[in-house]
């Protein structure tokens, strides 16, 4: 693979360059990329450089959440714990039914009241 191929590489995947400025840099003709990108040597040494540049990329990325777990946002800060979590694969407990049976007996205290009786408490006297 040439030198000028593998710096075409470097260019897509680590600028934002398009392939006219990438030809132009690299003082070849835009066609001559479009040939490039077609073959498999070209393609692998590309997701090669891509898988190379993500790794790179994935310290500074997590400092970056980590500082954001700090941020005066509410939402922001639960979008990032949130995505942490579901990164590093973890699930909370499933939800689960669980039902119970319990013998409660409730004592009521006005049960054995007469009607007057709990008017007069009520202090509606007047409808006795």
């Amino acid at each position: 693979m040439s030198e000028k191929m593998k710096k075409c590489i470097f260019l897509m995947v680590r600028t934002g360059l398009t392939q006219k400025d990438i030809a132009k840099e690299l003082d070849i003709a835009e066609e001559t990329i479009s040939r490039w990108k077609s073959k498999d040597e070209f393609k692998e040494l590309k997701l090669e450089e891509e898988w190379k540049y993500l790794g790179e990329l994935t310290s500074p990325s997590i400092r970056t959440m980590e500082q954001l777990l700090e941020a005066d946002s509410e939402h922001v800060r639960y979008s990032v714990a949130s995505n942490i979590l579901d990164r590093t694969g973890y699930k909370p407990t499933e939800k689960r039914d669980i039902s119970v049976e319990a013998d409660v007996k409730h004592n009521d205290p006005f049960k054995e009241m007469t009607r007057e009786e709990l008017l007069k408490l009520a202090g509606m006297e007047d409808m006795i």
